[in-house]
């Protein structure tokens, strides 16, 4: 149920050496900043844009285009803009340019424009920011050089943020209408924009962001068990997006508020953060391949739950398991693809299972979850997308549980 987090490196980012302690200091909290600045942002967009999209007229067939739509931007626009960054030598243009030309567009969209211009609105908001989180990635990591395992520091703040703003936004709802997630998604975006010229500066600033695109790495998928993982990639997500595209409204039409929908949001963001922390020893229990699979498999439960649900409450609840399911299948593909290929692979492949599957899966998700959901209601959608991430869950087993493949799986020589 949330934002994709991008891999701790952008591809072909090098390793800045680093002098010391303060320097990485400085660049944990200026990214920091950043990441709580932009992921508020998401926080106070993603839990309500279906309800304000409703409020003007869009159908559950409609909504569900109009989530499909920054996926598939950016798998073409957010590789542009680290080109730009790359042959710039610095993130910190592409990033304050890609800002404002969100904050122009989300000002449009502010106005209630009628349902046709959505489209197309929609589509230049995501061209803007699909490039925040993977710049400033690029930026954290390239400034940490040797400290790179210090990243969370900075990344967690993202999370923190989201949760906030989440909350937030749906009481200012509450009050004044779903219009208000522009009072504060505007000047949280600005702010961020502010952030990165003001601080982004000395060590780190002038990181070299990868050109190379996550397409670089499909010649991958033709080795096993790598094909197999990345279609039981595509289909856990096309199962966890789906879901999420309509939970907001799922709650609405139980009975909850817009505040509701914001705790129901920020309970997923709070789960993730302890799952995220355990992963480590976890896996060195029962092992990655356990856990990418009971993560996919977690994303058909919730599913289930949510189609059993008596009350927008209970709902909520059954919320957890997204960020449970997130947290395990988002990190143990990073950690399973980190020991499986070559170094000079490992970005580009990391971009490949969790840019590019993560963006076809959110495609499929929302375009099939709207059709089932305008013809045969959200209960059975939510069953339908049960069943697809039971496939998910087989198909990652077989690719990587299964006996013969050691404890886990193949790696590229």
């Amino acid at each position: 149920m949330t934002r994709p987090t991008p891999p701790p490196a952008a591809p072909g980012t090098p390793a800045a050496p680093h002098t010391g302690g303060p320097s990485a200091n400085a660049v944990i909290l200026s990214s920091g900043l950043a990441y709580a600045l932009f992921f508020g942002a998401v926080g106070a967009w993603s839990p309500y844009f279906p309800v304000y999209f409703r409020t003007l007229g869009v159908d559950l067939a409609g909504i569900g285009i109009l989530t499909a739509i920054p996926a598939a931007v950016a798998i073409f626009v957010a590789p542009s803009w680290g080109l730009l960054a790359d042959r710039l030598g610095d993130v910190r243009v592409p990033l304050v340019v890609s800002s404002l030309l969100a904050i122009v567009v989300a000002l449009m969209l502010a106005t209630e424009p009628p349902v046709w211009a959505l489209f197309p609105g929609v589509g230049l908001l995501a061209a803007g920011t699909c490039a925040m989180a993977p710049l400033v990635d690029a930026r954290t990591v390239s400034g940490l050089g040797a400290q790179r395992d210090r990243y969370g520091q900075a990344r967690v703040l993202g999370s923190i943020g989201f949760i906030v703003v989440a909350i937030a936004v749906g009481l200012l709802i509450d009050a004044f209408g779903p219009r208000a997630l522009f009072a504060v998604w505007v000047p949280l975006v600005a702010a961020g924009v502010a952030a990165v010229i003001l601080t982004f500066g000395g060590a780190g600033a002038r990181p070299r962001v990868g050109g190379v695109g996550p397409l670089g790495a499909l010649g991958l998928l033709r080795r096993s068990p790598f094909g197999l993982y990345f279609l039981g990639s595509v289909l856990a997500w096309t199962s966890s997006a789906g879901a999420t595209t309509y939970f907001s409204i799922r709650l609405v039409q139980q009975g909850g508020d817009a505040g509701l929908v914001g705790v129901g949001w920020a309970v997923n963001a709070l789960v993730e953060i302890p799952m995220m922390l355990v992963f480590r020893r976890l896996a060195g229990r029962v092992g990655v391949p356990v856990l990418v699979t009971v993560g996919a498999a977690l994303f058909g439960i919730r599913n289930v739950g949510w189609a059993l649900a008596g009350s927008a409450q209970a709902s909520v609840v059954v919320a957890m398991l997204s960020g449970m399911g997130f947290s395990l299948f988002l990190v143990g593909t990073t950690t399973w693809l980190a020991d499986r290929v070559p170094a000079q692979m490992r970005a580009t492949a990391q971009a490949l299972f969790l840019g590019t599957a993560y963006a076809s899966g959110t495609i499929l998700g929302s375009l099939g979850a709207g059709a089932i959901a305008s013809v045969a209601g959200l209960d059975a959608m939510f069953v339908a997308l049960a069943g697809v991430s039971a496939a998910a869950a087989v198909i990652v087993w077989f690719a990587v549980g299964r006996p013969g493949l050691g404890r886990a799986g193949a790696t590229i020589a």
